[in-house]
C-alpha cells in the first residue's frame, strides 16, 4: 500500500464539511429527515474524521527524522485557529442571540471542541510515536501479526471496545460537573472515546500490515454499518416494540454510544478503500478541501444568524435548511477565497499557517544573459 494515499485529505475535508449540513438542521432536529442526519453524524462522522486524522498524522511523522519541529508547527496550526475561533464565536453569538457575553463563556465551545481533541491527541500520539517501547511493539506487530487470521475483525472490535469503555467511564465524571458548566463538559466523553480511534489511525500509518488488514474485506464493515443503522432506526422510530417502553429509555443512549464506538472503524475501512481508488481530485473538490478548515471554523455563527432571522417567518424546514447551508457555507467559503488565500495575516489567524518572512535585503546582482 502506498505510503501516501491520495484522497484521504479529501475525505477528511468532506467529513468536516458535512458538519455544516449537520448544523444547518439546528432547531429542527425533530424533523425526521434532519433527525436522520443527526443520527448518522453521531454514529460515525467525527469518529471517522479522527481516525483519518490519526492516519494522516502518522504519514506526516514518517516523513520526518526529527518530529519536534513538526509538533510545534502542528500545535500552532491547531491552537491559533482555536483561540481566534473562540474569540469570534462568542461575541458573534452574543450579538445574534442578545445573550450576555459572560453567560456565553460558560457554554461549550460548540463545534470547536474537535480542535481541543486534536491538540490532546497530537500530544499523546507524538509521545507514543517517539517511545522506544511502542516502536518495539510495532516491530513485533509487523513480524507476528502479518499471518494472523481475522485481523480486520479484531482491529474493528478492539478499537470500538476501547472507545466504548472510555465513553462509559467518562460519562459519570461529566454528570458530576456543576450544572452551569455542563455545556462545557458535554464533549468530554467524546474527546475520551475518540482517542483510541485517532491512535488506530496512527498505528495504521506505523504498521502497514494493519492498514492492509482493515481494508482487506468490505463485508464486515458493511455489516456493522447496516446493523447499526437498523438498530438505531428501530429505536428512534418505534419499530422495536420493547424499545417504546419508557422504562427502557436508557437503552437508546447505549445504542447511540455503541454506534459512535464501532461504526467509525467500519466506516474508515470503506473510506480507505475508496481513497485508494482516487488518483485525481476534481478541481472544485480540491478547492473545497482547501477551504474546509476555514469554512468549518466560521460557519456556526452565520448559520445561527440565519436561523434567528428565518425562524419567525415559518418558512418551512427545508427552505430554512437550504438558506442556512447556502449562506453559512457560501460566506465562509468566500472568506477563505478572498481573505485567507490573499492575506498572510488571515491565513495565520484562521488556518495557523506561518506568516511569510521577507528575504533579507542584499546587494543587487545583475542577471547574466543566457
Amino acid at each position: 500500500m502506498r505510503a501516501r494515499i491520495e484522497g484521504l485529505s479529501l475525505w477528511r475535508a468532506l467529513l468536516m464539511l458535512a458538519g455544516i449540513a449537520l448544523h444547518a438542521t439546528m432547531g429542527r432536529e425533530d424533523y425526521p429527515p434532519f433527525a436522520a442526519i443527526n443520527i448518522a453524524s453521531a454514529a460515525f462522522r467525527m469518529g471517522t474524521f479522527f481516525t483519518i486524522s490519526g492516519l494522516l498524522t502518522g504519514f506526516a511523522l514518517l516523513r520526518r527524522s526529527d518530529s519536534r519541529p513538526w509538533l510545534r508547527t502542528r500545535l500552532v496550526r491547531l491552537g491559533v485557529p482555536l483561540i481566534v475561533g473562540l474569540g469570534l464565536i462568542f461575541p458573534a453569538m452574543a450579538l445574534v442571540t442578545g445573550a450576555g457575553l459572560g453567560r456565553l463563556w460558560t457554554c461549550n465551545p460548540h463545534h470547536l471542541w474537535f480542535l481541543i481533541a486534536l491538540i490532546l491527541y497530537t500530544l499523546a500520539g507524538h509521545a507514543l510515536w517517539r517511545s522506544k517501547r511502542v516502536s518495539r511493539l510495532f516491530d513485533r506487530i509487523e513480524r507476528h501479526v502479518a499471518g494472523g487470521g481475522h485481523l480486520q475483525a479484531r482491529l474493528v472490535l478492539l478499537a470500538g471496545l476501547l472507545s466504548f469503555l472510555l465513553i462509559m467511564l467518562v460519562m459519570p465524571i461529566r454528570m458530576r460537573v456543576p450544572p452551569e458548566w455542563q455545556p462545557l463538559a458535554r464533549s468530554l466523553p467524546l474527546v475520551a472515546g475518540y482517542a483510541p480511534l485517532f491512535l488506530l489511525g496512527l498505528a495504521m500509518a506505523r504498521a502497514p500490515v494493519l492498514r492492509r488488514a482493515l481494508v482487506g474485506d468490505r463485508r464486515l464493515p458493511v455489516a456493522i454499518l447496516l446493523g447499526g443503522a437498523a438498530i438505531t432506526m428501530a429505536w428512534h422510530w418505534g419499530l422495536w416494540p420493547a424499545m417504546s417502553d419508557t422504562r427502557l429509555f436508557w437503552w437508546g443512549g447505549l445504542i447511540e454510544l455503541a454506534c459512535a464506538a464501532w461504526c467509525p472503524p467500519a466506516a474508515t475501512a470503506l473510506i480507505l478503500r475508496s481513497a485508494l481508488a482516487i488518483r485525481r481530485v476534481p478541481p472544485l473538490l480540491a478547492q473545497l478541501g482547501e477551504a474546509s478548515f476555514t469554512m468549518y471554523l466560521l460557519h456556526y455563527p452565520i448559520i445561527l444568524a440565519v436561523k434567528t432571522v428565518a425562524h419567525p417567518w415559518h418558512i418551512g424546514p427545508w427552505i430554512e435548511f437550504d438558506l442556512a447551508l447556502i449562506v453559512g457555507g457560501g460566506l465562509s467559503y468566500l472568506v477563505h477565497r478572498l481573505g485567507v488565500e490573499r492575506s498572510a495575516t488571515l491565513a495565520w489567524l484562521l488556518n495557523g499557517r506561518g506568516m511569510p518572512t521577507r528575504p533579507a535585503a542584499g546587494p543587487a546582482v545583475m542577471a547574466k544573459p543566457v
